[in-house]
């Protein structure tokens, strides 16, 4: 695909905010017909820039109102731990978000949860039980501040 264009970052910026507008809207907003407007979106599909469309949920109404992130140390870096950890993390429900990481880190974890007393089984009976976890570290979120999805494009 060719480089992004203007109208390719106008029309992402749309659907970030919005991936439930309809096609004759956007050709009203970017002033274009219908068909071109088409053609992009599916060429920005196809080529991975836009990988999926999603609903966000409010936390808090399906009573997860306690996020933490987790900072986790492993006690061996071979590929087989890595990986082994990677999967076990991957199937906990819990778990939103895994990053493999650099630092005094080597992996960040955001846990959505119900309360403290949900969050203490989740670490007892699913996490801790988790092989060549050497120590981890909660940070519990007091406040949002600030929570963003969209990518912003000055073009």
């Amino acid at each position: 695909m060719k480089k992004l264009d203007k109208i390719d970052y106008d029309l992402i910026n749309i659907l970030q905010n919005d991936a439930r507008i309809t096609i004759k809207e956007i050709s009203a907003k970017l002033g274009l017909s219908k068909t071109p407007i088409y053609e992009r979106i599916k060429k920005l599909e196809k080529h991975g820039y836009i990988k999926k469309y999603v609903a966000l949920v409010d936390n808090k109404k399906i009573d997860k109102g306690l996020i933490i992130y987790i900072s986790v140390l492993l006690n061996k870096h071979h590929k087989t731990v890595v990986d082994n950890f990677i999967e076990k993390v991957n199937n906990l429900q819990e778990v939103m978000e895994c990053y493999y990481i650099s630092g005094n880190s080597d992996f960040l974890l955001k846990i959505y949860t119900k309360d403290m007393d949900d969050y203490r089984d989740f670490i007892i009976n699913k996490f801790s039980v988790i092989s060549d976890i050497n120590q981890f570290f909660s940070s519990f979120v007091m406040d949002t501040t600030k929570y963003k999805t969209a990518f912003e494009f000055n073009n």
